[in-house]
């Protein structure tokens, strides 16, 4: 399989890429509003809801847990959180993004998880962690396409799924 996937079909784009700048924030529970108006800034962004992610012009930042939050191509590296708000990992080498769009993008996406990918079930900006064919993901419904983070290790078995997914259309 080659190092980065790339499937144009009918109906169907499927891309891997990689995600830039990526970086994982978490806050102890007293300082929750201080850390994620740190980390909204730095994208540019408004405050996201739990479990949704919201663009601004430096970046996206998401919470994908009630203390957690990534922040994804902001140019600003947050490390400067202080010790006693927060934590900051850096994840930019740990996760790759697959663009999956398309008229058939929710069609595959049933395939690979176990979520009610309608919009009124999953609109705009909603944030999921489950798992893709026994591999933990995360997914971010944007306008017309589905963001699925995958650590870089498993990237290239997920990789196989989406071409083996996307085969019964091409």
């Amino acid at each position: 399989m080659a190092d980065s996937l790339n499937i144009q079909q009918d109906g169907l784009s499927i891309v891997e890429e990689s995600c830039g700048p990526f970086w994982q924030i978490t806050s102890w529970p007293e300082t929750v509003g201080a850390v994620e108006r740190m980390a909204a800034d730095a994208c540019g962004a408004a405050v996201p809801a739990p479990g949704m992610c919201e663009t601004g012009g430096k970046g996206a930042v998401m919470r994908i847990a009630p203390l957690v939050w990534w922040m994804i191509g902001a140019d600003v590296v947050p490390g400067d959180v202080p010790v006693d708000q927060g934590t900051t990992l850096d994840m930019t080498d740990n996760r790759k993004r697959f663009v999956i769009s398309g008229a058939r993008a929710r069609d595959v996406m049933m395939r690979l998880a176990p979520l009610d990918f309608r919009e009124n079930a999953f609109p705009v900006g909603k944030v999921a962690s489950t798992t893709a064919h026994h591999m933990s993901v995360q997914i971010v419904r944007r306008d017309g396409a589905f963001d699925v983070y995958a650590t870089a290790t498993f990237a290239p078995a997920f990789a196989e799924v989406l071409a083996e997914t996307a085969a019964q259309w091409g």
